[in-house]
């Protein structure tokens, strides 16, 4: 499962093995990936599934760029009930995915840290 939440390997192969790259990615996504959990928290609160749909889309692109597979699959669900107007799955979904990014960033602090 652990490679699932975060694939260093892979990760690392996918950018040529650059590690400077690769922490720079990490810092951004750990940055920004908060931010679009938040901004998606805020449009489910207000029953707005449009921009609900565009974040899960925007959070399943951040996750693929990091190799965080498990999230870019909750992000990829979260976008599919987004478009079919289910917004209860919406929720669901990203319970789980906030839960699986607590996990993938303690991966992400490891790796970026023992460098």
């Amino acid at each position: 499962m652990t490679r699932d939440l975060f694939d260093t390997d892979q990760f690392l192969s996918s950018l040529a093995h650059d590690r400077e790259l690769a922490v720079e990615l990490i810092d951004a996504f750990l940055e920004d990936c908060p931010k679009r959990v938040a901004e998606l928290t805020e449009a489910l609160g207000a029953g707005d599934i449009v921009q609900g749909t565009k974040l899960a889309h925007s959070l399943k692109g951040m996750c693929g760029v990091v190799r965080a597979d498990v999230l870019g699959r909750l992000a990829l669900e979260m976008e599919h009930a987004g478009r079919d107007g289910k917004l209860e799955v919406v929720r669901d979904r990203l319970d789980l995915f906030t839960g699986s990014l607590d996990q993938a960033r303690e991966l992400m602090l490891r790796f970026r840290n023992n460098g």
